[in-house]
């Protein structure tokens, strides 16, 4: 038995917190092999102890027993689903997460633009490897003229929010929505600009945010790989760069 299946075999008697877990890592796997402990537990909105508990359910002594087994289990799917021309695969998936992309966003990408060109300031926040996705787009707007600021970190996140005001532009980048740990900071600044984005790709953590504007990105796996989504993060940030030049 497999490590799905294992996890398929326990769906019935799940608590509410492993339904959370299982549901998550079920539709996007590959998450485990990426992220720490800590990390998956917050996507999923529950405790760490809570995560480790589920690892226990499933039979594993802790969460680096589980993991190494879901890795297994990843490279065992990839192996599987590697047609003659895997490349081609490789290529095809980025290709649909990216020609995706305008349909998702709709007009967004016009508003966040007007903002932008509206505002005083433009803050981007984004930890993690998220912050590789600001730091690009902070280096595309200082070509365009813009400044731009960064913050990657809570500390820099506090320092920021004294910053904004109600000309400010501000823009979170977060695949997966994890705003448990700057609840705070976030209700702050939409309480002083209504300028404040989120792009993300996590339809689920958008139910109930204070964020006013929300940018929802195409989320895309199959069965041979799931596609990075600081790469699909990448690419929404050249069509605003883009449709920022233009204006």
């Amino acid at each position: 038995m497999n490590i799905i299946e294992k996890m398929h075999q326990f769906k019935d008697s799940y608590t509410s917190n492993e339904q959370k877990l299982y549901q998550m890592i079920i539709k996007n796997p590959d998450l485990i092999h990426t992220f720490t402990i800590t990390q998956i537990a917050g996507f999923a909105d529950v405790s760490t102890s809570a995560m480790l508990r589920f690892c226990k359910r499933l039979g594993f002594n802790g969460y680096k027993d589980f993991k190494y087994e879901m890795d297994a289990w990843l490279r065992s799917e990839s192996a599987q689903s590697a047609s003659d021309n895997p490349l081609q695969k490789i290529a095809s998936s980025f290709s649909d997460a990216i020609m995706s992309i305008p349909e998702a966003c709709g007009d967004g990408l016009n508003k966040l633009s007007t903002d932008i060109l509206s505002s005083d300031k433009v803050m981007c926040f984004g930890r993690y490897r998220n912050k590789i996705v600001c730091d690009k787009f902070r280096m595309n707007l200082t070509d365009l003229g813009i400044p731009c600021l960064v913050a990657s970190d809570l500390l820099s996140y506090e320092h920021s929010e004294k910053l904004v005001d109600s000309d400010t532009t501000v823009i979170i980048f977060s695949v997966y929505h994890d705003m448990k740990s700057y609840q705070r900071i976030i209700e702050e600044i939409s309480s002083i600009t209504d300028k404040l984005w989120l792009v993300t790709c996590n339809i689920e953590r958008t139910k109930h945010t204070p964020i006013p504007n929300i940018l929802l990105l195409p989320n895309i796996s199959n069965n041979f790989m799931a596609v990075d989504q600081q790469t699909v993060m990448i690419a929404f940030v050249e069509m605003l760069t883009y449709i920022l030049r233009q204006k």
